[in-house]
């Protein structure tokens, strides 16, 4: 139900505006770190990793929709759907949904001649995730909370994006005990990107995760490249495409390889 009601939100107010994308002013989106502009926007995503060491292989499978809103030219709130398929060897495929979120964003751009600066944060909490087995990477009894920052600077065809994000488990009453220890981590991320044509731009984003425990949490250690480029169309929105390629050891990196395809429409709410 409560996705039923985030589909039907973004819906509603995003329709006034159909069919007129936004100028090329400002920041492009980037495909793997979570951005610190503020959009209106509906972002759709197919993913896959795996990872395959000690005879152990892990393969996922996603499938989500992200809309976000900017209700100023500062601020926004943010929320997505989508379900997701996970195997390890000699266990049986888990298919669930993601789970429910909502967050909100602030990010200010300031023009400095040619160039622009851009400063942002945004925070994002999430729901248990429902009808979930636990496993080494998650567990879907606890809530999520993941605030963030991040900066920005454009000139000219190139421009950079960073992201900071920490992220812990609570539950209702924020505190661990004996039998229970939240997984948290710390991400930094980074992500260049050329324009190479006046609808075609080039990203090499990279990423890296560390985990508070760094013992009991090491699997959720990863360092990433993530390659990829974007195509813009006039009307039609845009369309990117990223491989991830893992940095660090097999031994110590969360991911070997992976894909994503995602599709985004712009919307402009400046009218």
């Amino acid at each position: 139900m409560k996705n039923t009601i985030i589909l039907i939100f973004f819906f509603l107010t995003l329709v006034p505006s159909l069919f007129s994308q936004p100028s090329s002013a400002g920041f492009a989106h980037p495909l793997q770190i979570e951005p610190i502009a503020v959009y209106t926007k509906i972002r759709g995503n197919i993913g896959y990793w795996d990872k395959d060491f000690n005879q152990v292989k892990e393969i996922n499978k996603e499938i989500n929709v992200e809309g976000e809103y900017k209700f100023t030219e500062t601020f926004s709130v943010i929320s997505s759907i989508g379900r997701n398929q996970y195997s390890q060897t000699d266990t049986a495929k888990e298919i669930t949904w993601d789970r429910w979120n909502a967050g909100i964003k602030y990010g200010k751009i300031f023009e400095n001649g040619s160039s622009q600066f851009l400063i942002g944060a945004g925070l994002r909490l999430y729901d248990k995730k429902r009808n979930a087995e636990f496993r080494e990477r998650e567990n879907p009894d606890f809530y999520l909370i993941r605030p963030n920052f991040g900066l920005g600077y454009k000139y000219g065809i190139f421009q950079i994006m960073s992201e900071f994000r920490f992220q812990t488990e609570t539950n209702r009453h924020g505190k661990e005990s004996q039998f229970e220890e939240f997984k948290r981590y710390y991400q930094v991320g980074i992500a260049p990107s050329f324009a190479i044509a006046d609808s075609v731009r080039i990203f090499t984003e990279l990423e890296y995760r560390e985990p508070l425990d760094k013992i009991a949490d090491k699997n959720l250690r990863y360092f990433n490249l993530y390659p990829g480029v974007s195509m813009n169309t006039e009307s039609f929105g845009t369309f990117s495409f990223s491989v991830l390629l893992g940095v660090l050891p097999k031994a110590d990196n969360a991911m070997d390889r992976g894909i994503r395809f995602s599709y985004f429409y712009f919307f402009d709410t400046s009218q």
